[in-house]
C-alpha cells in the first residue's frame, strides 16, 4: 500500500533573508517559528472552512545568490503562473491591502475557466510569483447566472 503524503512546508529562494521575511509577516500574516542566518521557517494563519481548515500554511525561506525564482509561463496560454497559491475568503480585501504596500499585483479578475477560482497574481519582496484565489465569489457568480 502506498503511504499517504501531504505538504508540509514550501522552501522559497530569497536574496534578503530579514527584508522576506519582513514582508511576510506584514504583507501575509506569517509569523517566524525558527530562523538562523540563512533560514527562516514561517507558518501562517489556518485557511478555515472547506476540509482543511486545522492545516497552518508553513514556509522555509532560504537566502541563495541563486537568482532563480518561483514561477513559470504557461506555452499554451501565455499566462504567468505561480508555484504558491494562497486560499483566502476575502480575495478583494487582500488584493486591496497588497496594493497599499506597494506590492505588484495583477488586476483582480473573473475566472478565465469555468472550473477556476477567481484570483490573482503578485509577487513577493524577492521577485516570487504567487497568488491568491477563492472559491466563494465563483459559487456566488454561478447562483446569479442561473
Amino acid at each position: 500500500m502506498r503511504p499517504v503524503l501531504r505538504i508540509n512546508t514550501v522552501e522559497i529562494p530569497v536574496a534578503d533573508l530579514p527584508r522576506a521575511k519582513g514582508w511576510y509577516r506584514d504583507a501575509l500574516g506569517f509569523v517566524s517559528v525558527w530562523s538562523d542566518e540563512k533560514h527562516a521557517l514561517l507558518s501562517g494563519s489556518a485557511v478555515g472552512g472547506h476540509d482543511h481548515a486545522d492545516r497552518q500554511t508553513r514556509i522555509l525561506l532560504v537566502e541563495t545568490s541563486d537568482v532563480t525564482r518561483l514561477g513559470f509561463q504557461n506555452s499554451s496560454n501565455g499566462l504567468r503562473h505561480s508555484v504558491v497559491d494562497f486560499e483566502t475568503l476575502e480575495l478583494e480585501a487582500l488584493h486591496a491591502f497588497l496594493k497599499t504596500l506597494g506590492t505588484m499585483v495583477d488586476d483582480l479578475l473573473p475566472p478565465v475557466n469555468a472550473w477556476a477560482p477567481r484570483g490573482f497574481g503578485f509577487a513577493d519582496s524577492e521577485g516570487n510569483r504567487l497568488a491568491a484565489f477563492t472559491y466563494v465569489k465563483a459559487a456566488a457568480l454561478e447562483k446569479d447566472d442561473r
